[in-house]
């Protein structure tokens, strides 16, 4: 078998050894041309990769040291206090003891048997054990909480201590109910969102699809309203051409759905963008300031009550400049875009 092979194989050499193609004029050197192109911009991709992963990672750090210095500590402490107390003194998942004091238990005293004659001397004894069961009792109650347990020999006063247990279990139990948890919860009106996004080429990808990364923060005017603002960085590309800008957003954010795990809001604003790099002349005062205005629908799903993941689809419109630079923006006016990223509320 390996014999015929290697007679196939001779017999192909022996064929094609005048055999040969010839390529057009200039093969070669573009060929020769094109390949350190094409590695210079796999590189340039992969080290924007790398700097837009760096990014992020530093601004959910920057987020996260910002969040734990600013956090109420106090105001957590008295709350895992106030659930401890509720849980009966018991160890709580924080690692807090309250100690519960013991209820007092009342004495049964043998009652006597009703006498046909002396109930002058027997309702004095009565008397007397009274007294000094209430007596005894008061000492006891002042020891260990007295405005818990009262005094169960003056009823009055009982009554007033017992009211006070009462109405303090009745704010106990309404502060730590669902419906005011979830009520203290809407209460953080502060987000934080590191966000990347991309829009659609212009020409048949002789103007590629623009990067864009930023970090914003939201302000929740009230439950359904919030603005938001920040600073966005875009990253506009073509045929030996990189133009960086940065720009100031401002959008209004108006909540439609709000559920536990997932929210859907509505966004519209505009945006101020300016070239700081990448001009022929690469003169800052040069290059104009290019507004826009944008439109569109996000959603939020929240990983926990303070971290969520978001994606916001939307359409944007950049009004026409004096600036002498094509770019996608000038190509495609009106152009489709899409940011995702985190959200962080505090």
């Amino acid at each position: 078998m390996k014999k015929e092979n290697d007679e196939i194989t001779d017999l192909f050499r022996t064929r094609l050894a005048d055999a040969g193609m010839s390529v057009r004029d200039g093969f070669w050197e573009e060929l020769s041309q094109d390949i350190p192109v094409a590695c210079q911009h796999r590189r340039r991709i992969l080290l924007f990769r790398v700097a837009a992963a760096a990014s992020v990672l530093l601004v959910l750090a920057a987020s996260s040291a910002t969040f734990l210095y600013f956090s109420p500590k106090e105001e957590m402490e008295e709350a895992f206090t106030k659930i401890a107390v509720t849980n009966g003194g018991q160890m709580d998942g924080d690692g807090i003891r309250v100690n519960q004091l013991p209820l007092p238990v009342e004495p049964v005293l043998p009652k006597p048997a009703p006498k046909s004659f002396g109930m002058l001397s027997q309702v004095e004894e009565e008397d007397s054990l009274s007294i000094t069961f209430s007596m005894s009792f008061s000492f006891s109650s002042t020891t260990t909480n007295g405005n818990r347990y009262g005094n169960q020999g003056n009823h009055g006063y009982w009554q007033a201590a017992n009211g006070n247990a009462e109405s303090s279990a009745v704010q106990e139990e309404t502060a730590t109910s669902p419906v005011n948890q979830e009520k203290v919860a809407k209460k953080r009106r502060w987000a934080i969102k590191a966000q990347v996004g991309t829009a659609l080429p212009a020409e048949d990808g002789t103007y590629k699809m623009p990067v864009s990364a930023g970090v914003t923060i939201e302000r929740k005017l009230n439950d359904y309203l919030g603005i938001e603002t920040g600073l966005l960085y875009s990253n506009l590309r073509s045929a030996g051409q990189h133009l960086h800008y940065l720009g100031i957003p401002v959008r209004v954010n108006v909540t439609l759905v709000d559920t536990k795990k997932i929210d859907l809001y509505a966004t519209v604003g505009g945006i101020a963008d300016k070239c700081i790099a990448g001009a022929p002349d690469n003169s800052f005062k040069e290059e104009p300031i290019q507004l826009a205005v944008t439109a569109g629908i996000g959603i939020n799903y929240k990983i926990n009550d303070r971290l969520a993941v978001f994606a916001e689809p939307g359409i944007s419109h950049h009004f026409s400049t004096d600036s002498k630079l094509a770019t996608v923006r000038t190509k495609r006016p009106t152009n489709f875009n899409l940011l995702c990223g985190l959200r962080m509320t505090y």
